[in-house]
């Protein structure tokens, strides 16, 4: 599953999955915004330009406006970027899980997700 479905599919779950250090990101760009700053930036730390401009990376990433809104808050800081890969591995394993309950076979879900049988089988068998 990749991030943009993950902010799709339940706001709420994958709020609870975030660090306290991400919430504060989330109010101020949303969910979606602040999953694309971890899929690209997870595990480093991150200038914030005080002012965001057109041609800043950041706002290559999220857009103009979202850098901007960034910057108005954290502008001049550097913030660290959790990886979260237990996170986003948790997600992974429960969509896996409902893709399985809604009838798809282990052999299309290891392919979709590029892990074995025995992977799938495994995330299957503990509790969600």
């Amino acid at each position: 599953m990749t991030l943009n479905q993950a902010a799709r599919q339940g706001d709420q779950e994958a709020l609870l999955d975030l660090p306290d250090s991400l919430l504060e990101i989330v109010e101020i760009l949303g969910l979606g915004s602040t999953l694309q700053l971890v899929k690209s930036h997870g595990g480093t730390r991150l200038f914030i330009p005080k002012q965001a401009k057109v041609q800043h990376h950041l706002a290559d990433l999220l857009g103009i406006e979202q850098a901007r809104r960034l910057s108005n808050h954290f502008g001049g800081e550097s913030l660290t970027i959790p990886r979260m890969a237990n996170a986003m591995r948790g997600k992974r394993n429960r969509e896996i899980v409902r893709r399985y309950d809604r009838g798809e076979s282990v052999r299309v879900l290891a392919h979709a997700y590029n892990l074995t049988d025995r992977q799938i089988y495994t995330i299957l068998s503990r509790p969600v």
